[in-house]
């Protein structure tokens, strides 16, 4: 009873497991098929971020993004693109996921049979006379 309980719970783990790493899979698809929709008017720094720097450290932020503007434009041009290797990552991260969960669980399953094995020697021996 005890091994199937142990197995339930690595069966649950990579349930849950397999529900986050395709929903971040899906969340990260959409957003890099919708990255190469930024304008250039999206390109500053937000007014929450400058009101809580010193004024020079947002100058230099605001000088630094003005300067790569196009760099960064063409970059997120090129993130759809990407967007299609993210369910190749997603399946390796799944699977390595997977193992080390099913790696977990055959550890868990040879300690408790030692477990019940080292138990079993240490009790005493009975003796029956059969007659």
């Amino acid at each position: 009873m005890v091994f199937l309980a142990g197995w339930v719970l690595v069966l649950l783990l990579l349930a849950l497991w397999s529900a986050l790493v395709w929903s971040g899979q899906a969340l990260l698809a959409a957003m890099l098929s919708h990255a190469g929709s930024i304008g250039s008017a999206d390109w500053s720094l937000p007014e929450a971020l400058t009101a809580w720097l010193p004024v020079p450290v947002a100058e230099w932020l605001a000088g630094t993004l003005e300067t790569l503007t196009p760099q960064l434009q063409s970059l997120a041009g090129m993130l759809p693109s990407l967007s299609g290797g993210v369910s190749f990552l997603a399946w390796v991260v799944w699977g390595v996921g997977a193992l080390l969960l099913l790696g977990i669980g055959l550890a868990v399953h040879v300690a408790i049979a030692l477990w019940r094995k080292s138990r079993q020697s240490s009790m005493p021996q009975t003796v029956t006379i059969l007659g």
